[in-house]
């Protein structure tokens, strides 16, 4: 697959901007140079989208959002507030909660695992756990990640915080019809689980040997292992959990539990669509469609394809979370066009959709409305 990005093609275009004299950086005002929080309003297109998400801020959008156009990042910046009580800025450090976005990123682990010989998801469940029940022996690794193993939609291994004791709730659950799409995340949860057991290494230090480093993601990490409550780090809550309530279950590592800003999200997908984490085959394997819906929605491994009304593809990956956090990535392929969204405002606008995606609707109708884009 045909690289969409270049990191020398970002380290360029900072060092230009950090080289603009006085006078040129008068005469484009809105033009924000690289600076500690690494700002990048690149363009009148650019700008026309910060003037979009400023109108967005006043009407409850807080997050950030990078945009790249034909391999160029020309937007990075973050809107509102960390804090209900707006003390602290949003920037494009700030961390965010991927929520269910977090499952795409499970599914490149499970690609990366296969690659190195570690499990297939081909594979059932009686050949990586010998002590699968007889009722989940046939499950392939490949129904766990498109949703269609009969796996339960319900939270039976909420509080479970050892692998093992992650597995046997699992396992306990009577399963549905094999075949059906049901959305779960019950599945991701297993598939860790299997590639911590067969790698013989922590689920989560997998992801971080492989992914993390990788790509240079120096500021993702898993749930419960952060100051979280540090504003000045990572956006709040819109709703405050009593510690006893939310405890760290060991399935979040999979489903939900990534956190990150918006710098290392574009390093994360500029390093998977240019071949450094997967080859053409497994990324092929894990965008799909494995299956399409009567909706029209193709089922990958924790990313969707759709059609748009251009007649061109979009490859996307999004989540949200009942506390606000919420996140999307949304790759417009043969446009060459990515989009990509962390915010924990929840819904806006009194729209049904979280702001990751009303407010990247919006982006994507200014980005292709009387060919903005060349």
């Amino acid at each position: 697959m045909k690289a969409c990005f270049l990191t020398s093609m970002m380290a360029l275009f900072l060092i230009s901007c950090s080289q603009k004299t006085k006078d040129n950086s008068t005469e484009n005002s809105s033009m924000m140079s690289q600076d500690e929080n690494q700002i990048i309003i690149d363009g009148n297109l650019a700008k026309n989208i910060d003037s979009l998400l400023r109108e967005e801020m006043n009407l409850g959008f807080s997050g950030t959002v990078s945009v790249i156009v034909n391999g160029k990042n020309i937007l990075q910046n973050g809107y509102g507030w960390t804090d209900s009580l707006k003390t602290t800025a949003i920037t494009p450090l700030t961390g965010f909660y991927l929520a269910s976005t977090t499952k795409g990123l499970t599914g490149v682990a499970t690609l990366i695992a296969q690659q190195n010989g570690v499990i297939k998801t081909t594979d059932p469940l009686s050949k990586i756990d010998s002590e699968t029940s007889e009722e989940f022996a046939n499950i392939t690794i490949r129904q766990m990640l498109t949703h269609t193993s009969g796996l339960s939609d319900e939270y039976e291994t909420f509080g479970a915080t050892q692998r093992d004791e992650n597995i046997q709730l699992i396992y306990k659950t009577p399963l549905g019809k094999e075949g059906d799409f049901n959305y779960t995340g019950a599945g991701y949860w297993l598939t860790a689980a299997l590639i911590e057991k067969t790698a013989e290494i922590p689920y989560e230090e997998y992801v971080k040997d492989n992914i993390f480093r990788t790509a240079k993601m120096t500021n993702s990490d898993f749930w419960f292992e952060l100051d979280e409550d540090n504003k000045k780090k990572y956006a709040q809550k819109l709703k405050k959990f009593p510690p006893n309530e939310v405890p760290p279950n060991w399935g979040f590592r999979a489903s939900s539990g990534v956190i990150t800003n918006i710098i290392d999200l574009q390093r994360y997908f500029t390093a998977l669509i240019s071949g450094k984490l997967l080859n053409d085959e497994s990324l092929e394997e894990l965008f799909g469609a494995h299956l399409t819906l009567g909706s029209g929605i193709g089922i990958g491994y924790g990313w969707f394809t759709t059609k748009t009304s251009r007649k061109t593809t979009e490859i996307w990956s999004r989540g949200g979370e009942g506390f606000g956090h919420n996140s999307a990535i949304r790759w417009f392929r043969e446009e060459n066009v990515i989009i990509l969204i962390l915010t924990n405002c929840g819904q806006i606008e009194g729209e049904d959709y979280e702001a990751n995606k009303t407010v990247s609707d919006k982006i994507e109708k200014l980005l292709f409305e009387k060919d903005n884009i060349k």
